[in-house]
């Protein structure tokens, strides 16, 4: 038997229950068929300014009969990404209850994401009229016995400890956007106190008091790093930092006793410093 929990947003999006989904994902998605999930999303998630605060309750917990998280049902920012079925156990109850959930809450436009090596998971949906596609893809870097180039092009300098207004720039502008960034709302704000945590490490490449550059990285124990976000200004592309700014906050992943460092992504820079694919992620819809 399973029963469900809301995730609930009052009074904060670190709510009393962050600490159990953050034990669930550091436990079950540091690799494996959940590594798509890896905690560190779940925090740059609630830090977004983008988050879709309003249906953030309908992320869902399925606990067992002792209380602990037995699967999560969760979206990724935007709710129009639709939902993440994670799952501790392959049990074709728990499948039945997750699955069952999402479809109550959305109808015949549920989308579900799962990886591709959840053998049980897709084999169930395909049999309960779900049809899946190659959404993704899970790089993985190693970590273990080298240190990565993180030399910066001359003129350059890392910065770690990082000026707030400077930091809010190089992100806004390394995502294409015109202008100046908002500051964050009040409720943003205080979740964002998040970010300076010790276990999210940030990198920077600075010129002429302007950051060119910026790569986050989450790592709190366990195997797996997990990039998020990496950012170019653009005057400053096609000379070699992302790949040092990457290099430089996973070498630091690595001293603290990463093995590897992973991102969600297809793109072929990150093929181009050495990343190859760990696993998939298949996008299910209704046929």
């Amino acid at each position: 038997m399973y029963t469900i929990e809301n995730y609930k947003l009052l009074p904060e999006r670190f709510s009393s229950q962050y600490a159990d989904v953050h034990r669930f994902l550091t436990t079950f998605a540091d690799s494996g068929i959940n590594e798509h999930f890896h905690w560190g999303r779940f925090d740059w998630m609630l830090t977004s300014p983008y988050l879709d605060r309003e249906k953030i309750s309908r992320m869902a917990l399925f606990k067992d009969e002792n209380g602990k998280i037995a699967g999560l049902a969760l979206f990724d920012t935007s709710y129009d990404d639709r939902w993440y079925l994670l799952h501790a156990v392959s049990d074709q109850e728990l499948f039945r209850k997750m699955v069952g959930y999402v479809i109550d809450v959305d109808g015949n436009e549920t989308i579900i994401h799962t990886n591709e090596w959840d053998k049980p998971l897709c084999d169930f949906l395909e049999s309960n009229g779900f049809a899946g596609h190659h959404s993704e893809s899970v790089l993985e870097l190693p970590l273990i016995g080298q240190r990565l180039n993180d030399t910066l092009p001359n003129g350059f300098k890392m910065v770690y400890e990082p000026d707030e207004y400077k930091w809010r720039q190089v992100i806004w502008r390394g995502f294409d956007n015109d202008g100046e960034p908002e500051a964050p709302d009040k409720e943003t704000e205080k979740a964002q106190r998040r970010l300076y945590d010790n276990a999210y490490i940030k990198v920077f490449a600075e010129k002429d008091g302007i950051y060119a550059a910026h790569c986050g990285v989450w790592y709190d124990g366990g195997d797996t790093a997990y990039i998020e976000p990496l950012a170019t200004i653009p005057e400053h592309r096609k000379k070699g930092l992302g790949r040092a700014v990457v290099y430089a906050a996973a070498n630091i992943a690595a001293e603290r006793g990463a093995k590897r460092a992973i991102v969600l992504s297809e793109q072929e820079f990150y093929f181009h410093i050495g990343m190859t694919v760990s696993s998939g992620v298949k996008r299910w819809t209704l046929a």
